[in-house]
């Protein structure tokens, strides 16, 4: 694996693992290695606390350039839940690096098996993924919660 990793280190600007849930084997493995770690989360309570855990997991593993991202958002839950970004940020207790909104799209995508930004480039999470790749590559592109 640390082969494999040092490998694409030489032949790509980013490279992305997309370690398992949880804080277990395969989340230590993936992160011991990371530069940087997007977390990713949805606005449900259970996904929220385990956002935490895992933020204080890779804080005591030493890394410090850890944002979060929220996934399938919608305004009707937040509203339902009595919820805002704010409070997700707060209750995780990492910095948003984005936003993806609720999008039939992503489904669709998957069960045709096409990536979603061919799929469907105009639809919301689409749009909110290009948004997220910008920022990483530091574009300073604003976070507009008017977008979910």
């Amino acid at each position: 694996f640390s082969s494999m990793l040092r490998q694409a280190r030489e032949e790509f600007k980013y490279v992305f693992l997309d370690a398992p849930a949880g804080i277990e084997l395969g989340f230590s493995l993936c992160a011991s290695y990371a530069d940087r770690v997007l977390l990713v989360t949805n606005p449900e309570p259970s996904a929220i606390r385990d956002a935490s855990r895992a933020g204080e997991a890779l804080e005591l593993m030493g890394k410090s350039d850890v944002r979060l991202i929220i996934n399938r958002i919608g305004k009707k839950m937040l509203a339902a839940m009595d919820l805002t970004v704010d409070d997700i940020m707060d209750n995780a207790g990492l910095p948003l690096l984005g936003i993806i909104p609720e999008d039939p799209n992503v489904t669709l995508a998957a069960a045709f098996q096409e990536p979603l930004l061919r799929y469907k480039k105009r639809g919301a999470a689409a749009k909110a993924c290009r948004r997220i790749a910008k920022r990483i590559q530091g574009d300073p592109v604003p976070i507009d919660i008017r977008k979910i």
